[in-house]
């Protein structure tokens, strides 16, 4: 493998004439800088090597970013305070009113305007409160420090005090995550749409937190092997080391020229090359493999770049030649191929101001199997529409620079820019992108264009189907634009809202993974209140109800006597035979989750009082209506004893044993009772008339 250094130094002069002649000037591209040309539709690459000659000094090579400080996890605008107890009753502290004057006094001096308890005392009557006294919990308080004064000397001053007992300065409490900031070599010299400190671009540094906070979205999910985004492109480079082992594979094809899966494409282990008909879709270009690495990189390898979803599986789907270019007929092919075998998003960074019915055909099908497309805008600063991304079922994407702003131009033309209109729903970071090239190519590079802003939006919908699976791709779109960040760019172009240069605005990673962990959308259990009587059976159909969600599982409460079965995709039976002590209302909760999240329902059950004559009949109290009942009634009867007690819950002359309810207890009542047992009967009587 041929590295970078080497290649620059063999074309230095070039390089250098290249870089004098400015951002838009004109000039004679080196022949290892590649231009893509898809109809109208241009990105280009912007060499590498720029950044290494800019960082080169006398012949040495600087480092490009310095090792990370030891991490300080001290809060020191707090201090905690162990106050020496008091005697008494625990009481609540307030400011200047500690009961220990040289502590206030302190305080006072250092112009501290208020403390608080870290914990308030309890109420004498709770349970737990003589245990809280006695670990003298109350006597722990939260001293602010004043702006402008120095932690250090305030702490000082406060621990040589006698009423101090101990004092620390308070603690950052994180999640218990893996590191968020990768370690990888480019990311926070090259990378600013994921993370922009106003210094990385080579031609404009941009304003620093212009990006789509990449690390605060990595908090919530750094991504799923399980899901699939599709590179319908110019290839991907199989040996490139960010990009070899995150390459989808098709686990049920062998190699040759047999379709050992018999999917159509024999061979087809790494994807499908549609512009040669063959299983060969390595790149000849470049562009296909800026794109995968924009969107999944190997990250945290300690090398080259970080990609936005660490551990999606990219499939290389080529559609274009080594031009850069190709035709509908074999995008739509990508695009049926990729939805067939397996792909969660299809990355579509390409398109031509013809539109095309077979295009259309292949998206519709994606889509309609679940696949979110995201197809890029156009980089000719033309209001035309622009195909596939102008279609009413893909994320059409826009682009932005270091400034938020619409990329107006692009770093390849004075008189590109961004394409804008109705059909834009966001816009992505797109000039001067630092991503994956062959490595015969440099293996890094900068590429500019809407190509580069769409595999940010796919990436960004990768993590979301990472959380949820189920997420239909109406719904990834829709939470992707309602958490973008809304005026940010060119007040002119910006305005309140959607408008037609940045559509819902630019993506937030963060917002947007935050928006699903902040809630479970409300769910509905149906149906709602049921009624049932006593030692009858209820079975109800159940099922969770949300026009936004998808309920993988569905579970209930513990009730005795009841029963849950969940069948999945949040439906499921109930199933509850009451006794008759159960007689009541019951609040059942029914709990909907995805895996993560849950939302819970209630649904009221209210139990009647039956007060049949089996239960009259039931002399022993034993809950069975049996022989054994016939022999009670008759020792009852002919041996004089009382009547069994009254129930309850039945009206007061309804005696168990009075089963011909006639309120006597007598012979007639065994006779009923032997007819009912040893003949079967129902009962000559409705105990619970009259």
């Amino acid at each position: 493998m041929q590295s970078l250094l080497t290649r620059l130094t063999r074309n230095r002069k070039e390089l250098l004439a290249f870089v004098a002649t400015g951002r838009h000037g004109k000039h004679t591209r080196p022949t290892h800088i590649m231009r893509w040309r898809g109809s109208s539709h241009t990105s280009s690459g912007v060499t590498s090597a720029m950044v290494i000659i800019m960082a080169t000094v006398a012949g040495q090579l600087m480092p490009v970013s310095a090792a990370a400080a030891p991490r300080d996890d001290l809060d020191r605008s707090r201090i905690i305070v162990k106050l020496a107890p008091t005697s008494g009753d625990a009481r609540r502290i307030t400011m200047g009113n500690t009961g220990r004057m040289g502590f206030d006094r302190v305080l006072a001096e250092a112009g501290v305007s208020n403390i608080k308890q870290v914990f308030p005392p309890l109420a004498p009557s709770h349970r737990l409160a003589p245990l809280a006294r006695a670990s003298h919990l109350e006597d722990f308080v939260v001293v602010p420090v004043p702006l402008g004064t120095d932690p250090d000397a305030l702490k000082q001053r406060l621990e040589v005090l006698p009423d101090v007992v101990s004092i620390e300065f308070d603690a950052v409490v994180r999640i218990c995550e893996a590191d968020i900031t990768p370690n990888d070599l480019y990311y926070l010299t090259h990378q600013y749409p994921l993370r922009n400190t106003g210094s990385q671009p080579p031609a404009d540094p941009g304003f620093a937190g212009a990006d789509i906070d990449m690390e605060g979205a990595w908090a919530y999910t750094t991504g799923d092997s399980n899901v699939v985004i599709a590179i319908v492109d110019t290839g991907i480079d199989w040996d490139h080391p960010d990009l070899a082992d995150k390459l989808w594979v098709n686990v049920n094809e062998t190699e040759g020229e047999f379709d050992t899966d018999h999917n159509g494409y024999p061979g087809d282990i790494k994807g499908w090359n549609f512009n040669n008909g063959n299983y060969m879709t390595d790149d000849d270009h470049s562009h296909g493999s800026h794109v995968a690495g924009i969107v999944g990189a190997l990250t945290n390898n300690g090398i080259g770049v970080a990609g936005m979803n660490w551990k999606c599986r990219l499939m290389a789907v080529k559609v274009l030649g080594a031009s850069g270019s190709g035709t509908a007929d074999a995008v739509a092919g990508g695009i049926y191929y990729a939805a067939n075998n397996g792909a969660d998003v299809i990355n579509l960074s390409l398109g031509s101001y013809q539109n095309s019915g077979v295009e259309a055909t292949a998206i519709n099908f994606a889509v309609t199997a679940g696949v979110t497309v995201c197809a890029a805008m156009g980089n000719d600063n033309s209001g035309d529409p622009h195909y596939p991304s102008a279609l009413p079922n893909v994320i059409a994407v826009g682009a932005t620079d270091s400034h938020d702003y619409r990329a107006l131009p692009f770093c390849f033309s004075s008189t590109s820019g961004s394409n804008y209109g109705p059909a834009i729903d966001v816009s992505a970071p797109g000039d001067w992108v630092w991503s994956t090239v062959p490595v015969e190519s440099g293996s890094y590079d900068y590429k500019c264009g809407t190509s580069m802003a769409t595999p940010h939006v796919s990436g960004l919908a990768g993590l979301l189907r990472a959380l949820r699976p189920a997420f239909t791709p109406a719904q990834v779109q829709d939470i992707i634009q309602k958490a973008a960040e809304d005026l940010v760019g060119r007040p002119a172009e910006d305005t309140l809202g959607w408008d037609m240069y940045h559509g819902w605005g630019r993506i937030n990673a963060r917002a947007t993974l935050q928006a699903l962990a902040v809630a479970l959308p409300p769910v509905l259990i149906t149906p709602g209140s049921q009624t049932v009587t006593e030692l009858d059976t209820l079975r109800i159909a159940v099922h969770a109800v949300d026009s936004n969600f998808t309920i993988p599982t569905l579970s209930a409460s513990s009730l005795t006597n009841a029963s849950f079965t969940d069948a999945g995709n949040g439906s499921g039976t109930f199933v509850f035979v009451s006794d008759i002590t159960q007689q009541g209302t019951y609040q059942v909760s029914f709990i909907a989750s995805d895996g993560s999240l849950a939302d819970t329902d209630q649904v009221s059950i209210t139990v009647n009082d039956a007060c049949i004559c089996s239960k009259h009949g039931d002399i022993t109290g034993d809950d069975i209506f049996d022989v054994f009942d016939v022999i009670a009634a008759i020792d009852g009867v002919f041996a004089g004893a009382p009547p069994p007690p009254t129930d309850a819950d039945c009206p007061p002359h309804m005696h168990r044993g009075d089963f011909n309810c006639d309120q006597l207890y007598d012979v007639f009542d065994v006779i009923a009772l032997i007819d009912f047992v040893f003949a079967g009967g129902t009962g000559p009587c409705n105990p619970c008339a009259g």
